[in-house]
This record gives structure tokens, C-alpha cells and sequence, in this order.
């Protein structure tokens, strides 16, 4: 079962016991691009791992305009990591960017499994770790880097993504128009 692969890599522990604990808690979803898995404005009360496809987590502001937060593909958890997200509206919405097969469990279920197991906070530390490296990083480049080494940074550390994520998707999480997008990508491509 694909969700069994997913929970070792994300605990890092080969215990079957663990392993097996947590695979009753998952059900599988299957999800059209453009689902919406969580909107603005509800409370974010599951954990999801993603077995195919790529999700985003984007804003839409008072006029109707989306920006794009992250971006989420294969073998990735989400889910509420501090309290304050699990408790409150969400400031953002999650919605499949490509048809996607999702594994979904409600976060407090999931949590009380890993704290039963000792693993909880360990688990939480270390996802709250990732996620503040990548969040200090994008703040750095975005603050210090043009449209072009943006794109190519981005790039470079995502090839996948890259390839994948559509024009105006990128250019919005890169904090540019897609014309300016378009107009860095054009000369790129010919090298």
C-alpha cells in the first residue's frame, strides 16, 4: 500500500507495528485538477499525503487575486503543524493544480497515533524545521534576487516543478507578472 511507503519515509522508522498503527487512519482520494481539498476561511482539520499529482496552497485577496503560496508534489505530507492553524480559519486554500490521488487522515487522529508511539513531536520538529529553512530561504531570494536569477534558482533547485508548474502559477510564486516570466523564459530556452 502506497500510504505505508509514505508514512516510513516521513517517520523514518522500519517498526511494522508503528507502520501498521498508522495505515488504518488514511483513506484514499482521488482528485480532479482544480479540487479544492481546503478553502479560505475553514478549519484545517486533516493531514494529506500525496501519492500522485501536485497541489498548491494559494491566497485569494478582497479584489479576487490569486497567489500562489507553495507547492506540493509526490511523496509529501501536509497538514496543520501548529495549533494555531489547526484552530483557526485558514488564511489560504490547497486545490489540486493536476489530477492527484491523495491519502487523507484528520490531523488529530494522526497526532494522537504518533504521541501514543512517542513520535509526535519528534515528527513535528522536524517538518516545522524543513518548512522554516524553505520559508527563510524564499524570503532571501525574493528580497535579494531579480526576476531572472529567481527563475533560475527556482530551476535549479526544482527541475521537477519547474517543468511542471504552468506560467502563470510560477510567475505568481515567484512574485512576477507572467509577461516578465514569459520574457525571462524565452532567452533561457534557447541556450
Amino acid at each position: 500500500m502506497m500510504v505505508r511507503a509514505l508514512i516510513e519515509q516521513v517517520l523514518r522508522t522500519k517498526d511494522p507495528q508503528i507502520l501498521l498503527s498508522m495505515v488504518p487512519l488514511f483513506q484514499s482520494r482521488t482528485c480532479k485538477k482544480g479540487e479544492v481539498l481546503l478553502s479560505q476561511g475553514q478549519v484545517w482539520d486533516k493531514a494529506f499525503f500525496i501519492e500522485r499529482g501536485l497541489l498548491r496552497m494559494h491566497i485569494l485577496d478582497q479584489d479576487g487575486k490569486d497567489f500562489n503560496k507553495s507547492f506540493w508534489s509526490e511523496g509529501t505530507m501536509i497538514f496543520p503543524i501548529t495549533p494555531d492553524m489547526e484552530g483557526k480559519p485558514s488564511s489560504f486554500t490547497i486545490s489540486a493544480l493536476e489530477p492527484s490521488t491523495i491519502w487523507q487522515a484528520g490531523k488529530s487522529d494522526l497526532q494522537i497515533g504518533l504521541e501514543c508511539q512517542g513520535l509526535w513531536e519528534p515528527f513535528r520538529a522536524e517538518l516545522l524545521e524543513r518548512l522554516l529553512r524553505q520559508k527563510s530561504q524564499r524570503e532571501h531570494d525574493l528580497l535579494t534576487l531579480d526576476g531572472k536569477a529567481l527563475y533560475q534558482k527556482f530551476c535549479e533547485s526544482s527541475p521537477e516543478l519547474a517543468a511542471r508548474l504552468p506560467l502563470a502559477h510560477l510567475a505568481s510564486y515567484l512574485g512576477l507578472t507572467d509577461v516578465s516570466l514569459s520574457r525571462i523564459r524565452r532567452p533561457l530556452k534557447s541556450l
